[in-house]
């Protein structure tokens, strides 16, 4: 059984997490961070069908069950926009090709519920310290370089 869940925050940085248990007990889990464009329904079918192509590529003679606390993901007739009812039938195709099955379950069942907050907080920590890096690996003096410079080429100008 693979649990997924995906958490998204208004900034477009989203974390994802993924638990494989095998008769009972957790066997793998993940969480990590990325950047991602549209809604959190069509992240978590993305995160579905990811978790889908694992179990082709792992099990792929074994019944494995998907579980995800996205409700639309496993229980959408027809889907609202383009870009999730095309991530849904992502999910519904790889289904199809063996014995791989998405179901429901509660976000308190979920144990990759708190992976996918645990990848969130990783990229926006990952992403402040870039930030703090660019900031510290810029040589002393060059914003003022530059505000002297354009100073004087302005200066140039006007005479």
């Amino acid at each position: 059984m693979i649990y997924v869940d995906a958490a998204l925050d208004k900034h477009g940085r989203a974390g994802c997490g993924l638990a494989v248990f095998v008769r009972g007990r957790a066997v793998y889990t993940e969480s990590f961070g990325f950047s991602h464009l549209g809604g959190s329904a069509q992240l978590e079918a993305h995160v579905c069908a990811g978790a889908l192509d694992l179990a082709a590529a792992r099990w792929p003679h074994h019944r494995v069950i998907v579980r995800t606390d996205c409700a639309p993901v496993v229980r959408s007739r027809m889907p609202s926009s383009d870009s999730f009812r095309i991530a849904v039938h992502e999910v519904r195709e790889r289904c199809r090709r063996g014995w791989r099955v998405v179901r429901y379950v509660s976000r308190k069942a979920n144990p990759a519920h708190e992976l996918a907050r645990e990848g969130l907080k990783s990229l926006s920590k990952q992403q402040l310290l870039v930030a703090s890096t660019i900031k510290r690996a810029a040589p002393p003096g060059t914003t003022a370089r530059l505000k002297n410079t354009s100073h004087a080429q302005s200066a140039g100008r006007r005479s």
